[in-house]
């Protein structure tokens, strides 16, 4: 639950944004406008950096924001039940429906469908999906009456979608109609002392739930927060506050030997080495794209899938400003596409 500080005058019932890093802030000034837009959005990035707070975020700020948001796994369905998951039955149709059922699709009805982890929907299902989306109507199983469905739809995914396309497993029909408005979302690595700002909220969320008052961070364990790639992001960072307050006992300040077992803990050597394999492999993406835009740095944003601001950071991080000065020009020689 993050509170997006800068925005008093938020939407009422619109969760909380918490985050003053640039990149967060870029995510949270489009959303109004790509909730008033109506069009289909698809969230982008890593396990745990919020996509379903920010699918939250676009239905409370919207026009349907009086109807449901109603949020689907797209991994969690067997094939099996698809179309009675997604359309609702009839009473009948199969052994087991001892009643009238209705869809995701129909409990959505005028407000929004949160389709999370669309890059694992088996074939199936994304035809099915790809149908209702076209026809913007469905019949539920075992009935014969076609219902109109008006329903926006937000998918998410931590997988790059345009590689699953070009292999052969995400129909590309489908993409192109989910993917209406993108949002890309930063890593928590990549947010700067949004982190520390986290971590005060969840370990104040913890202590409370504990009826005590909330912890300081102390100096050396923030540094260390600071410093931490993680690789679950914001969810890493809230389950490590909740350990540190409810099961290590943190009460006044939260010390270094209180938070759990993790990288950031002195003497894991295979870790730093796991993750100065990480920053290699990273630093040689980031030149072998430049390389291939031609120094082109939108370009170069779009194929790594990052922000435009989220390319410069890194560039800045493994000191490839030399590499931006040294090619033929940074935006191309026609200037941003």
């Amino acid at each position: 639950m993050e509170r997006f500080s800068r925005d008093p005058g938020r939407e009422a019932g619109a969760p909380e944004l918490l985050g003053e890093s640039p990149a967060w802030i870029e995510v949270c000034r489009a959303l109004p406008r790509v909730a008033e837009s109506d069009l289909p959005v698809l969230v982008l990035g890593e396990t745990g950096t919020g996509k379903e707070l920010i699918a939250r975020a676009v239905h409370a700020m919207s026009p349907r924001r009086r109807a449901k948001l109603v949020a689907h796994n797209c991994g969690a369905t067997p094939d099996s039940l698809i179309e009675s998951e997604l359309f609702g039955h009839a009473r009948g149709a199969f052994t087991g429906a001892v009643a009238d059922r209705i869809g995701l699709f129909e409990a959505a009805q005028q407000g929004t469908l949160f389709l999370d982890e669309i890059g694992d929907a088996s074939p199936l299902l994304q035809m099915k999906l790809l149908r209702v989306l076209q026809e913007g109507e469905a019949r539920r199983v075992g009935d014969t009456r076609l219902r109109r469905l008006d329903v926006r739809v937000v998918s998410a995914t931590h997988r790059r979608l345009e590689d699953a396309v070009a292999a052969g497993g995400f129909r590309a029909d489908l993409y192109y109609r989910l993917n209406a408005v993108r949002l890309h979302l930063p890593p928590l690595r990549e947010r700067g002392a949004d982190v520390l700002l986290l971590a005060r909220h969840y370990l104040a969320s913890a202590a409370r739930a504990c009826e005590a008052d909330p912890p300081e961070l102390a100096p050396e364990l923030a540094e260390m927060l600071l410093r931490h790639p993680w690789p679950g992001n914001v969810r890493e960072l809230a389950n490590a506050c909740a350990y540190a307050v409810r099961v290590a006992g943190a009460r006044g300040r939260v010390l270094l030997e209180q938070w759990p077992e993790s990288p950031l803990l002195p003497g894991n050597a295979v870790a730093r080495g796991l993750h100065a394999e990480t920053r290699a492999l990273e630093e040689r993406r980031l030149r072998e794209t430049l390389e291939r835009t031609r120094g082109n740095k939108s370009r170069a944003a779009r194929a790594l899938g990052l922000s435009r601001q989220g390319l410069l950071k890194k560039l800045r991080r493994y000191g490839l400003t030399a590499a931006e000065r040294s090619a033929i020009a940074l935006d191309g020689p026609e200037g941003p596409p």
